[in-house]
């Protein structure tokens, strides 16, 4: 398979506070990766910092993000601004975030079209009516008439997707996409998305605290906790075989028809910029002796490229 994205040794920070630290991930062409961990974890960051929105207080420290090998971190604004839209989508946990509140929805359709591509507006609202179309989304022209307000939280949301999509882009960022619906819309929005995929061979990085939707969406998943990069592989490896003793205490905390009663994980999460010398999960984990306390984890290998960065894991080859 072919990488289309890369992220090497990424630091970030916020106010001079660091918050994720040497994250490394590939993701392939086509590929769905789910991001999950608590909150606070890294995970939103992440991502804005590979899509340049960290706003004025964020900053990235040092590392490398290769987006079909164009170092995002080292070209100008007006380069990003080109990719952004065009190569890169991203839809918001809040579908305001994506819409102006006072324009139809038509005409900020209409604006990043006629921003990126040389286009009239018959062709440009057959294209947009298409990708709604596309996507499920009935009674398209009320749609485009429409403020935002008049729409329901699902509808905006899937609006949304649908904007982040108009250019077909490579690679669709999606910071909980599904966190503020119903269990019904959320079924939809993560059928759309994959639809995306199938349709278009979009690939996908999906932040989330739903493993539900992690187990049915994702091809990988990655594993944050307190701006670290904890596990990392496949879905069946992750999910079914954890390593790491928080990805564990995270699968156990998930209710189950008929199962046990779910388990709460001891403890809080570390509050932004507290600096370890050891694991960050170390002043909640079962298993912490004085090597977690005082020396950092490195990455162990284990099988089909599944990664854990833990004193404890047991399963190296």
């Amino acid at each position: 398979m072919t990488t289309i994205l890369e992220i090497e040794k990424l630091n970030v920070s916020y106010h001079g506070t660091s918050i994720l630290q040497d994250i490394n991930m590939k993701v392939e062409k086509g590929e769905i990766l789910g991001i999950v961990g608590e909150s606070g974890s890294g995970k939103s960051t992440l991502l804005k910092a590979i899509i340049g929105l960290l706003g004025d207080n964020g900053r990235v420290e040092s590392g490398r993000v290769s987006f079909d090998q164009v170092d995002l971190l080292r070209i100008s604004q007006k380069e990003l601004r080109n990719i952004r839209g065009t190569q890169l989508g991203m839809v918001f946990q809040n579908p305001g975030m994506s819409f102006n509140p006072i324009r139809k929805i038509g005409s900020q359709f209409l604006e990043a079209l006629k921003n990126h591509r040389k286009i009239d507006e018959a062709q440009a609202m057959k294209q947009i009516l298409d990708m709604f179309a596309k996507l499920g989304l009935g009674d398209g022209k009320r749609i485009l008439n429409s403020y935002p307000f008049e729409l329901s939280g699902g509808m905006n949301q899937r609006v949304a997707i649908a904007l982040a999509m108009i250019m077909n882009p490579q690679l669709l960022l999606a910071d909980e996409p599904t966190s503020a619906l119903d269990v019904t819309v959320q079924a939809q929005c993560v059928k759309e998305m994959m639809d995306l995929r199938d349709h278009f061979g979009t690939t996908i990085i999906i932040v989330t605290h739903n493993m539900g939707v992690v187990s049915h969406m994702a091809d990988k998943v990655a594993v944050m906790y307190a701006g670290d990069l904890v596990e990392y592989g496949s879905k069946t490896d992750v999910l079914n075989h954890p390593e790491h003793p928080y990805t564990k205490a995270l699968i156990a905390s998930i209710p189950q028809i008929g199962g046990t009663l779910p388990k709460g994980i001891p403890g809080q999460p570390p509050a932004f910029g507290q600096v370890f010398t050891g694991c960050s999960f170390s002043t909640r984990c079962h298993l912490c002796d004085d090597i977690c306390i005082h020396e950092k984890p490195v990455m162990h290998n284990c099988e089909n490229g599944h990664t854990v960065f833990c004193h404890k894991c047991f399963s190296e080859v």
